[in-house]
């Protein structure tokens, strides 16, 4: 069961640029208790776990979209920085709150900007006017960067939910270039709130086999498995896909995302 859904999450994170995180919370909230998870910690083990395996997904399909050239790494270089530093503080502020108001606007939010994807696309712009079309200057590309790296961790999704319709609606980015530039961030937000979850879940003994903190390597290993090749195939396939029919795509799973996070 791990592994599947390893393989579905990976898939999710080479094509779409979401992480994975955001496939693989809801299954892991069926699967988790059967393994014999308590309640008490599910959701921040489920969290912590995530973080570390959106960073491997991620990093899987950075390689593949590496080689087809479609990573805008100034991007990357601009919103790192500030994406870690809310990983980090996400994480944190996830080991001591109840995260259940967050997630409702999160979904609000990601049902419209689902909505405007699905019904108005991308804004378009060529090498000559790259950006004028965009809503916000590129300075403020850092601050997205820490909004979405602390809901990522917070929400432990990887934060390409949000920063997908952020890029193409706010700041114009071309669709055949987001899930790649995404993936790239979303690296270095699960590797910081990998390690804020491990640090913050020290002392915890609830968990049987391994363990570090709130990451659960007995689980993350048989899902890394199934992820890390799938997301290669995903990034394979986002370079196949005509623009306008990824950004339909993106729309409707950011959609089903938001009514997954809103409503069950």
């Amino acid at each position: 069961m791990l592994f599947l859904t390893g393989a579905c999450a990976g898939i999710a994170a080479g094509y779409l640029g979401i992480g994975g995180g955001a496939v693989l919370t809801p299954l892991c909230l069926i699967i988790y208790p059967s393994l014999g998870i308590p309640d008490e910690n599910l959701v921040k083990i489920i969290f912590g776990t995530n973080m570390f395996l959106v960073m491997a997904f991620s990093l899987s399909a950075v390689l593949k979209h590496h080689g087809n050239k479609k990573i805008d790494w100034r991007t990357v270089l601009i919103m790192a920085p500030l994406a870690m530093t809310g990983s980090f503080f996400g994480a944190w502020t996830a080991s001591i709150t109840d995260p259940s108001d967050l997630k409702n606007a999160f979904g609000a939010l990601l049902v419209f900007s689902s909505i405007l994807i699905i019904t108005r696309g991308s804004k378009k712009y060529n090498s000559s006017d790259k950006h004028k079309k965009a809503l916000l200057p590129m300075k403020m590309l850092p601050l997205l960067g820490f909004i979405t790296g602390f809901t990522g961790s917070f929400l432990g999704i990887g934060g390409g939910s949000l920063m997908i319709p952020s890029l193409m609606l706010v700041f114009a980015f071309p669709v055949n270039r987001v899930a790649a530039t995404s993936s790239s961030i979303i690296v270095f937000i699960g590797l910081t709130g990998m390690l804020s979850y491990m640090w913050h879940g020290r002392g915890i003994t609830s968990l049987s086999g391994w363990s570090t903190g709130y990451v659960w390597w007995s689980a993350a290993l048989p899902l890394m498995l199934g992820g890390i090749p799938m997301a290669r195939v995903g990034a394979w396939l986002n370079a196949k896909t005509h623009d306008r029919i990824l950004e339909k795509i993106f729309g409707g799973v950011l959609l089903l995302i938001a009514l997954k996070i809103l409503f069950f």
